[in-house]
């Protein structure tokens, strides 16, 4: 916690509930995250479709680049998420 919270948080009674709360936050951004991660892959996908319904080859080896771009994004995460809860 490093300073991030006053000595009475971070230590005592309230300690393990000052935890909760942080690790409860984080869960919500990083879901949310997540959910804006999977929309701009959706929306990539419809952009690749319409790329090869119009034959443009260099639209659709952009949207290729960038949909594999967000299936590393997609790995890493799940990666550090199965690492994070290991360390728990």
């Amino acid at each position: 916690m490093s300073g991030r919270y006053d000595d009475h948080l971070s230590t005592g009674p309230f300690a393990k509930a000052t935890m909760g709360v942080d690790t409860f936050a984080n869960n919500i951004y990083f879901t949310y995250l997540f959910d804006e991660s999977v929309k701009k892959h959706q929306e990539l996908e419809k952009e690749y479709l319409r790329a090869c319904e119009e034959n443009d080859e260099v639209a659709m080896t952009q949207m290729q680049y960038e949909i594999d771009f967000y299936n590393g994004i997609f790995n890493l995460t799940l990666t550090f998420n199965n690492f994070n809860e290991l360390e728990s």
